[in-house]
């Protein structure tokens, strides 16, 4: 969405006065056809066309009387044309009398009605391209989109001064058009965006003449809503600089479902640590940095022991809790840059990006292993005890890609639980 909608909109209300009456023409070329076929081989007459004011009951006159569109009626075409219809049908209707009493035709007469039938078919042609160039049936459409459009609208001096805002503008930020006008956008600054955020946006606008974008703003009551705004410069006829126009709408619903619905797919519901899906993505993020760093990162594997034993003991629900409280123990023992996920069941793992030498992994292993060793309190302070085992794989020792490493990883996490469980396993070729 852009600037430009407000006139794309226009055009489309005045291609349809433009259609509405292509279909006025042939309403009218087909009711002529009629009453000629009625004047030449006696046909019996429509009893609309010889009543009294027929001008007003054939379907043309009835749009036309009907149009209380004042953009349409003061184009000068259009306003005459009420006057040269009415006379055709007067015309029209005495010809058809004397048709009906078996009469000879007037041949003025019948020219007459024939003169008038090009005058008004010609009018109706020109009023077509006259709602093209008509500059006040184009300023009224204009102000009827610009008041119903869906978006908010904002206009503004070059200075950032507001001069107009429509009504959505109004419904969104609670700020009435007497409240804006004369204010700045500055009126609506939520403190959310950095100073270089909008250096950035008016960088853009000055050189390239446009910006879109989310952008963070605040109501009138101060609540915070996002919104995707548009601002297009406007020129004149000298190229220079006389408005902005910012269209926007309201994207905070939006945004809260799509961030919700990642949330749902990339992160364990239970111990809202990443989980398969998320940890793939960002081991494959970590071992490329790694790569183009020349540095070493390592993968632990950790499966709990004795976690089937507190579910049959305390039940699942306890199960559960236990599995959160595991998750925040492993967060609060791990640096910011490095990762813990749920892998399913009372499997986890852990990435440690950027090591040093192995006896690093070695002490957060070991951290990892005591901090599990305590006891878990839960469901009513009841107290459990679980160990872990440990598995431990290296890049670019003991592989070069994300599966590889899991798998080898894990298959030192198998070889730590038949050692006798709450230990840690470097993984080796010889463990295969």
């Amino acid at each position: 969405m852009n600037a430009a909608f407000i006139e794309q909109l226009t055009s489309s209300e005045l291609d349809q006065y433009a259609n509405e009456l292509e279909q006025a023409i042939d309403m009218h070329e087909l009711w002529l056809t009629r009453v000629n076929k009625s004047l030449i081989f006696g046909c019996a007459s429509h009893v609309h066309d010889v009543a009294a004011k027929p001008h007003l009951l054939c379907q043309f006159g009835r749009w036309y009387h009907g149009m209380d569109d004042t953009a349409l009626l003061d184009i000068p075409q259009f306003a005459a044309i009420g006057a040269v219809h009415s006379r055709l049908h007067d015309v029209a209707r005495r010809l058809l009398l004397q048709r009906q009493r078996a009469e000879a035709l007037q041949e003025a007469e019948y020219e007459h009605f024939i003169q008038l039938g090009l005058e008004l078919r010609e009018l109706l042609k020109s009023v077509r391209q006259s709602i093209k160039q008509n500059i006040g049936v184009a300023s009224r459409l204009m102000a009827k989109v610009f008041e119903n459009a869906k978006e908010g609208v904002v206009i503004t001096t070059p200075g950032g001064v507001i001069l107009n805002v429509n009504r959505a503008f109004s419904e969104v930020t609670g700020y009435s058009a007497e409240e804006a006008i004369g204010n700045s956008p500055h009126l609506l600054y939520s403190g959310r965006q950095s100073q270089e955020f909008y250096a950035a946006m008016w960088r853009a606008l000055q050189q390239l003449g446009h910006w879109q974008g989310e952008i963070w703003n605040r109501r009138k009551n101060g609540d915070i809503y996002l919104e995707w705004l548009s601002i297009s410069s406007v020129r004149n006829e000298r190229n220079e600089l006389t408005h902005y126009v910012g269209i926007f709408s309201d994207i905070t619903t939006e945004k809260e479902n799509e961030e919700r619905l990642y949330h749902l797919a990339h992160y364990d519901p239970l111990t809202e640590l990443p989980n398969r899906v998320l940890f793939q993505d960002r081991f494959k993020q970590a071992l490329a940095r790694a790569r183009r760093n020349r540095r070493s990162l390592a993968v632990i594997f950790l499966d709990l022991d004795g976690f089937k034993d507190v579910n049959d003991r305390f039940g699942h629900g306890a199960g559960d809790e236990l599995l959160g409280q595991v998750a925040q123990r492993l967060t609060a023992q791990l640096r910011q840059s490095d990762t813990v996920a749920r892998l399913g069941g009372d499997e986890f793992a852990i990435i440690l990006p950027d090591l040093g030498e192995s006896s690093d992994v070695s002490a957060v292993a070991r951290k990892v292993i005591d901090e599990l060793a305590k006891p878990f309190t839960f469901a009513g302070e009841q107290e459990a005890r679980i160990t872990t085992s440990v598995g431990i794989s290296l890049y670019p020792q003991h592989g070069l890609d994300s599966d590889n490493l899991l798998h080898r990883a894990d298959t030192a996490m198998y070889v730590a639980k038949q050692r006798g469980k709450n230990q840690f396993c470097f993984y080796s070729p010889e463990l295969e």
